[in-house]
C-alpha cells in the first residue's frame, strides 16, 4: 500500500518556515488508540514506557522505547498504542514545515474521517527523487534533539513575547539534526536478542540508580562484552554507557524541572552518590550547574 502525500522538493528547504500547533509533555495509561490521520506532522520522544504503531502500509508493528523518537506525517494513516500497563511518559509536538496550518475550534490537528479536507493535509518535503527526507522511527535520537523539543515545549506553553520565533529556529536546528541522525534498519539485532535487550532498556529506564556496568547488562543476555556492545549499538545507534547517560539526563532534568527534590537526591536517584560528581557531571551535560538550571526553569 502506497501512502500518497503532497510533497515538495528538497531544495525547498529554504522556504521552510515550520510553526508549531501544540507542544506538550502527556502522562498516558494502557490504551489502544483508534486509527487516525492528520493534517499536520507530529514528533513523539518515548521519555519512559513503550509505544506501539501500526502502520497499515508496514509490514510489522513498530515499537518504540525511551530515548525513541515518533515521526508522523501528515496524511499516514496509523494507530498507536499504550501496551504495557504501567503506561508511558511522552513529550509530543505537532507542526508543520510551511506555515500553512492552523487549529481552530472546528478544525482540529486530527483529521475527522466523517469530513475530512483533503486541502489541509500538510505538504510534505521530498528529496531529489520524490523520498521522503524523514523515517517513521529514529532510534536513541541524540541529546541536540531532546533539546530543542524541551525548548520548544517550554517556549510555547510559557508564550513569552518572541516564542513563535524561538520555536521557529529551534523547530529548524532539530530537523536538521534529524537530516543528519540517519535511523538505524529496523529489527537490526537477531530475533534471539531482540527482546533481551528491549526487556533490557526498560529495567534500564526504572533502575537509574543501579551503576549497570557492561558487565552486567551483558550477563542478561548471556553474551561477552564486546558482543553485547555491538548488539546494543546495532539496535539503538549508541553504545550502553552513552545510553544509560542520556537517559540519566533527561530524568535529572525532569527531577529539576517538575519536582521539588533536593538537588543531592536527584543525584542519588540517578546514581550518583556524590553531589560533587552529579554537579560535574551535569554541568558538563547542560552548561550549567543543576541549581542554575533549576532557576532558570522556575523562571520560565
Amino acid at each position: 500500500m502506497t501512502i500518497m502525500t503532497p510533497s515538495v522538493p528538497m531544495q525547498d528547504n529554504k522556504a521552510w518556515m515550520p510553526s508549531i500547533h501544540w507542544a506538550q509533555y502527556q502522562t498516558t495509561s494502557y490504551y489502544q488508540g483508534l486509527a487516525r490521520r492528520l493534517y499536520d506532522f507530529e514528533m513523539m520522544l518515548v521519555i519512559s514506557g513503550e509505544l506501539a504503531v501500526h502502520f497499515p502500509d508496514e509490514p510489522e508493528t513498530i515499537r518504540y522505547y525511551p530515548g525513541d523518537l515518533l515521526f508522523l506525517h501528515a496524511k499516514d494513516p496509523h494507530r498507536i498504542e499504550i501496551p504495557n500497563p504501567e503506561g508511558a511518559r511522552l513529550l509530543g509536538i505537532h507542526f508543520d514545515f510551511y506555515d500553512e496550518f492552523e487549529p481552530t475550534a472546528d478544525i482540529h490537528m486530527v483529521a475527522d474521517e466523517t469530513r475530512v479536507r483533503d486541502e489541509l493535509f500538510c505538504m510534505t518535503p521530498a528529496g531529489p527523487d520524490g523520498e521522503r527526507l524523514f523515517a517513521r522511527k529514529y532510534a536513541a535520537v541524540p541529546g541536540d534533539v531532546v533539546n530543542s523539543m524541551e525548548l520548544i515545549c517550554e517556549e510555547f506553553t510559557t508564550a513569552r513575547a518572541g516564542y513563535d520565533l524561538v520555536c521557529r529556529g529551534a523547530m529548524l536546528m532539530l530537523l536538521a539534526s534529524l537530516l543528519r541522525h540517519q535511523p538505524v534498519p529496523q529489527h537490526s539485532a537477531s530475533s534471539n536478542y531482540l527482546s533481551g535487550l528491549q526487556a533490557l532498556t526498560r529495567e534500564l529506564g526504572g533502575s537509574l540508580q543501579l551503576a549497570w556496568p557492561i558487565a552486567a547488562m551483558a550477563e542478561r543476555l548471556n553474551v561477552s562484552e564486546d558482543h553485547f556492545i555491538r548488539l546494543f549499538k546495532e539496535q539503538f545507534g549508541v553504545t550502553p554507557n552513552q545510553y544509560v547517560q542520556h537517559l540519566r539526563h533527561r530524568e535529572a532534568k525532569r527531577c529539576l524541572r517538575d519536582t521539588d527534590m533536593k538537588v543531592e537526591a536527584i543525584g542519588r536517584r540517578i546514581g550518583y552518590d556524590s553531589l560533587h560528581h552529579f554537579s560535574h557531571v551535569f554541568k558538563r551535560w547542560q552548561g550549567v550547574s543543576p541549581r542554575e538550571y533549576r532557576k532558570m526553569c522556575s523562571i520560565l
